[in-house]
């Protein structure tokens, strides 16, 4: 798949934009909408006509090939340039064997193909600060040109690119890209942003000698207000991917309606994958988290349509929506997944008939699973509840699983990642552990099996692959519940809550219903006490509060 590769390293390399929903001053409005919600209109940073020519000489632009880019014409005024017929080279030094998105380096190349563009257009060039920048760069009718015909294995089209009113940093990246010295790093961190960057209409086809065919479409993707590692809008629309390897009989196919994700916080997530210790870095993020332990990093995320489907075993789920809630101080107090759905299938193809193998043990041709989740978190108690009857996975034809409960000390959990990511490292591992477990407290915990057919599919899928009597193997493992008390009263265990907890499961066993455990400590339960326990006798029934029923 080298030259869907070489596509997208270009794509990577250069940040740009399509000519689309100009106003009556040329300016770019950002374009698509979403769940009923028009994006915001983005105002382009004035030019300075003086120093326009400082900014198209820094990046090489002055005459046709005086930096990596040549054009067949072009036409500066004032504070805007159009250049025709472009072409990008990728450097000299680039294997034709393929693209890359980063070396050992560490930096982005356009490796083995020239971009071409119909159309690059500049608005609002000008010196900021003594550093070249522009309010808004355009590439239109983008193509990708392998430099050596025998790696032509396909090919790649973008109607239009987009970027607007970009960092200092971040211009002076793309500056870099068209001169023919060395190229920057792409910026990092606070230093690499802008208010819009888009594409749409992406196409590319792959057609390998070996035989691998596929296609990569993409309608729109825009991401809006980057700026302190927070993104206030990321949203793609008509993603598809279908990829066949016949060397190896494999067949993928993908499709996403759409992609909707608000305040997205990237510098919390770039620094969970670094995985760097940085004190300024990661230990800043766990600070934050400290103080805004339920924060999962955005503010709202919509997927919308998902369908994959690999060798014969598909996924489907037409919506996932999450939301975050926060107090006045800009808190996290509430995050929200909304009921959802997804199905698991089988069809023709090796990991299809695999699958479908393992369902039809239990009885299944497919796999229907929804749910949903709600957990509310109070600031000021440090207290987390996950609410009842809204936390829930459900199997049609098979079982629904629920659970709430309510704890606190979340923010002694982040407090204590926050030591743990430190530069130097916590003076004492297992200090800070007990320290963590000894502000976490439970108040309440409940979770519920309801069974609807779940444990007669599991009793007769064992029983046909080891040659038993379902109903004797039912018998056994009840038998085995009932002795339950007889082997924790020699670990010390409360008989009396291992007799309700035995009775329980016995009875789920014979008669599975609703087999429900709970827990309301008479007052909140240190987790610490698990990990220093002794003589478990102390935590009896009445000290935890603890039930068990199948009803």
């Amino acid at each position: 798949m080298k030259y869907l590769l070489t596509g997208v390293a270009a794509l990577t390399l250069l940040t740009a934009c399509g000519d689309k929903n100009k106003d009556k001053d040329g300016a770019g409005q950002a374009g698509i909408e979403y769940s009923q919600d028009k994006t915001k209109k983005i105002k382009l940073r004035k030019g300075d006509p003086a120093t326009a020519g400082q900014v198209l000489s820094a990046m090489s632009l002055t005459q046709s090939g005086a930096g990596r880019v040549s054009f067949a014409s072009s036409d500066v005024k004032g504070v805007k340039a159009v250049f025709k017929d472009v072409t990008l080279l990728s450097s000299e030094d680039d294997s034709v064997e393929g693209a890359s998105l980063d070396d050992d380096d560490g930096e982005l190349h356009l490796k083995g193909a020239d971009l071409k563009a119909g159309t690059m257009a500049f608005d609002g060039l000008g010196m900021i600060d003594g550093k070249p920048n522009f309010a808004r760069v355009v590439l239109s009718d983008i193509t990708f040109v392998p430099k050596n015909p025998e790696e032509v294995h396909g090919s790649s089209k973008i109607k239009s690119m987009e970027l607007v009113n970009p960092s200092p940093e971040t211009a002076a990246w793309i500056a870099s890209l068209f001169g023919k010295g060395e190229a920057m790093d792409m910026p990092e961190g606070k230093a690499l942003s802008f208010d819009l960057w888009s594409m749409n209409d992406v196409n590319f086809q792959i057609d390998e000698e070996e035989g691998q065919k596929g296609a990569f479409l993409v309608s729109s993707v825009e991401m809006l207000g980057l700026k302190d590692e927070k993104l206030e809008r990321m949203a793609m629309k008509g993603f598809s991917l279908d990829m066949t390897d016949p060397t190896d009989d494999t067949d993928l196919t993908a499709r996403l309606g759409g992609v909707d994700i608000r305040g997205a916080n990237l510098g919390m997530f770039n620094d969970m994958a670094d995985g760097k210790a940085a004190k300024g870095m990661q230990s800043g993020l766990f600070e934050m988290l400290q103080n805004d332990p339920a924060n999962p990093g955005y503010e709202s995320v919509l997927i919308d349509d998902l369908k994959l489907a690999v060798s014969g075993a598909s996924f489907d789920m037409p919506k996932l929506s999450s939301k975050v809630t926060r107090d006045k101080k800009g808190r996290a107090v509430k995050v929200a997944t909304d009921p959802f759905k997804m199905t698991l299938g089988t069809g023709e193809g090796e990991l299809g008939e695999k699958f479908g193998s393992q369902l039809a043990l239990l009885g299944y041709e497919k796999l229907e699973l929804s749910g949903q989740g709600e957990q509310t978190y109070d600031p000021d108690k440090d207290m987390v509840t996950i609410a009842k009857g809204k936390n829930f996975w459900k199997l049609d034809d098979g079982f629904r699983l629920d659970f709430s409960g309510k704890y606190e000390g979340a923010s002694a959990v982040a407090a204590a990642q926050a030591k743990a990511m430190a530069e130097d490292g916590p003076s004492d591992p297992g200090a800070l552990m007990q320290e963590t477990l000894d502000k976490l407290r439970i108040h309440n915990f409940q979770l519920s099996f309801d069974d609807d057919g779940f444990l007669n599919r599991a009793f007769n899928a064992y029983a046909a692959q080891s040659g038993e009597d379902p109903q004797q193997i039912r018998s056994q493992t009840a038998g085995m519940m009932a002795m339950l008390p007889m082997m924790a009263a020699g670990a010390g265990i409360d008989p009396e809550l291992a007799s309700e907890a035995s009775a329980a499961l016995s009875s789920f066993v014979t008669d599975p219903k609703t087999l429900t455990f709970s827990v309301a400590p008479l007052t909140p339960l240190r987790v610490a006490d698990f990990a220093e326990m002794e003589d478990p006798s102390a935590l009896t029934k009445t000290a935890l509060g603890f039930s068990a029923t199948n009803e």
